[in-house]
């Protein structure tokens, strides 16, 4: 049955494979993407990195195109635009952009790469080393250290379900049996949606996907993300010394758990609300912190943001702070716990009286802001379907997005003094806070 708004229709094959027809008639292009769930979420220690592996094996080759170049050569032959992969926390997808004429054909090369693919033990060899320089060169970036490192310990339980990398071993030891074990269990047509946007018409897209893929045999989908991640742990306080960072700044970030999308849904579109709530650098949040902590650098670098998450949300307040005299100024350690409570007390503050401190009609703004900005999304029909929907769709759920906005604009100030209560504040104990500074290492000499 289809669904949805004017532009966006979608159908469920009876194998359970999701697909999205996205209407965008101002160019004749057509975007062809398949997300799976998965990721550094669906790892265990086992199988940690994997994923990204898996990415790049199904650029090599498949029962129709058996090669790296006849792959290739399909998509020159298609008139391909663009084309990519991609591993994240929560998905994996592929996408590739077409003249529109050329949708079956478009569609028929992606239902051979992921119906069929060919994992040669020679090319597998080859695309492992290409993944362990890539794996090298994300463990040079002091940034992507730093939040490995942070989130490690505050996810602590099971930080492989954060870090889509893994262990340089894992992909070493990686075989063709390992690689067809994680086919059966996550590239199945119920752990995965296919979006096509742009000059297209969604009677003929839901009929090719049935042809492609509807005697693709339905098996259960994966759990992912279980058991939950716990609360953070007491205590975690971590400094990255980093030799080309900023000089003269060091980078305050704070972390508090938050919501799972389908654990604590409603908290999640709260979450949303509040952060455009708090986002204007002339708003009373990032003004009040900026009075009460000498030395900030700049309110427009006053970010905090909840990344919507089906498996260890968490709220991150970040800023940057001005390092010029030590002596005078007071210690860097001193100086970010001052800046804790500061943002603390403001939380309390919204937490008494929402309405209050931002004002009776800055809830509507917020909503329509975000609201705007889900609109705005859908004027690229390809960033729409490579990365709103299918963020939405791996993250959430459909249904999920497609009560979002609905959702969104049931969110009271009630809504508002609750989450930051229970997330940031507490009732009698405040939850615990993560916290990371990044500096350059010779000011800290």
């Amino acid at each position: 049955q289809g669904k949805g708004g004017d532009s966006i229709s979608h159908t469920i094959l009876p194998n359970g494979l999701e697909v999205f027809a996205v209407e965008n008639r101002s160019v004749p292009l057509v975007t062809i993407c398949m997300a799976f769930r998965g990721g550094a979420s669906a790892q265990t220690p086992e199988t940690a990195g994997l994923f990204h592996l898996y990415e790049h094996m199904l650029f090599a080759g498949n029962r129709k195109y058996p090669t790296k170049e006849a792959f290739n050569a399909a998509l020159n032959n298609m008139g391909t635009t663009t084309w990519n992969g991609a591993t994240g926390t929560e998905f994996i997808n592929y996408h590739i952009t077409v003249p529109s004429e050329r949708l079956a054909e478009g569609m028929d090369f992606w239902a051979q790469a992921v119906r069929y693919p060919v994992f040669d033990p020679a090319t597998l060899e080859n695309e492992k080393q290409v993944v362990l320089n890539e794996i090298k060169g994300y463990h040079s970036d002091p940034a992507r250290i730093a939040n490995n490192a942070l989130e490690s310990r505050i996810f602590a339980d099971y930080p492989w379900r954060k870090n889509v990398d893994g262990p340089e071993s894992n992909i070493e030891s990686a075989n063709v049996d390992k690689l067809r074990a994680m086919q059966s269990s996550f590239y199945i047509p119920g752990n995965m949606t296919l979006i096509v946007g742009g000059d297209c018409v969604p009677e003929e897209v839901f009929a090719l996907a049935g042809g492609l893929f509807g005697d693709w045999a339905g098996v259960p989908a994966p759990s992912i993300g279980e058991p939950p991640h716990g609360a953070f742990p007491a205590g975690i306080k971590l400094v990255s010394a980093e030799e080309l960072f900023y000089r003269g700044l060091a980078q305050i970030q704070y972390r508090w758990r938050g919501p799972d999308v389908l654990r604590q849904t409603k908290d999640t579109y709260t979450s949303d609300v509040l952060l455009f709530l708090l986002s204007s650098p002339v708003g009373r949040f990032k003004t009040s912190v900026m009075e009460k902590v000498n030395g900030l650098y700049d309110a427009e670098y006053i970010d905090f943001s909840y990344p919507t998450a089906r498996d260890g949300g968490n709220f991150i307040f970040t800023a940057y702070m001005v390092i010029q005299d030590p002596a005078a100024e007071g210690a860097i350690l001193d100086r970010t716990e001052t800046l804790r409570a500061a943002v603390l007390e403001e939380f309390a503050l919204i937490a008494e009286d929402p309405e209050g401190y931002f004002g009776a009609g800055e809830l509507e703004k917020a909503k329509t802001k975000l609201i705007d900005l889900n609109i705005y999304a859908m004027e690229s029909a390809q960033s729409f379907v490579t990365d709103t929907l299918t963020f939405w769709w791996s993250t959430a759920t459909a249904d999920y997005f497609f009560a979002y906005e609905e959702n969104c604009g049931k969110v009271n100030w009630t809504d508002i003094a609750d989450l930051v209560l229970r997330y940031i504040v507490g009732r009698g104990k405040t939850p615990e806070a993560a916290t990371l500074m990044r500096i350059r290492a010779s000011t800290l000499e």
